[in-house]
């Protein structure tokens, strides 16, 4: 396996990985009508997204999506056309959308990320970055943001981890926390 493509976020105008998420209405290329197809195994899912807080909102900034259909006239999001790339799939790719999200929950945003702890399947856990944020929306508003890199560092200092960096005991359910956004802290 490989480690996974994360998405991005830019925040006071520095890029983060989205590295936990947790809520609703989050965008995704089916919203757009379109089926996004694995290019290859470091994006799974066939799609990364960048979004961007600007005026306290969350915007949907950029999504690159893989599709089968080489022949699709594909839709306009936000009166913007993609650029298209054929790569053996359809590669669709949409910029400067500035497209408002209704988004309700909270987003994990990391940076610096410590190459030592990479894990080869999967998202890289938030513990894995020096620099760590919880940004919490409502309705695509931001309405919180809370300093979390301490407490990632007091939890590589103690070796704990939220059970993506090591199998302990069922491999399956490792597989799958991988993979996962989902996150408590």
């Amino acid at each position: 396996m490989t480690g996974q493509t994360p998405d991005t976020l830019i925040y006071k105008n520095t890029s983060y990985a989205i590295v936990g998420m947790k809520g609703e209405e989050i965008l995704h290329p089916i919203d757009f009508g379109l089926e996004p197809r694995s290019p290859h195994t470091g994006n799974w899912r066939g799609y990364v997204m960048r979004y961007k807080v600007q005026s306290q909102r969350l915007l949907l900034d950029k999504m690159d999506v893989y599709v089968e259909d080489l022949n699709l006239d594909p839709p306009k999001i936000n009166d913007v056309k993609p650029t298209k790339k054929k790569e053996g799939l359809l590669h669709l790719i949409y910029k400067y959308l500035n497209l408002q999200t209704k988004f309700t929950g909270g987003i994990l945003i990391g940076k610096d990320f410590i190459y030592s702890m990479y894990a080869h399947m999967g998202f890289q856990s938030p513990i894995s970055h020096e620099t760590v944020f919880e940004l919490v929306f409502e309705n695509g508003i931001l309405i919180s943001r809370k300093d979390l890199s301490k407490l990632m560092k007091e939890y590589r200092e103690k070796g704990k981890s939220d059970g993506k960096l090591a199998p302990n005991g069922d491999v399956m359910k490792w597989i799958s926390r991988t993979f996962s956004l989902d996150y408590e802290y």
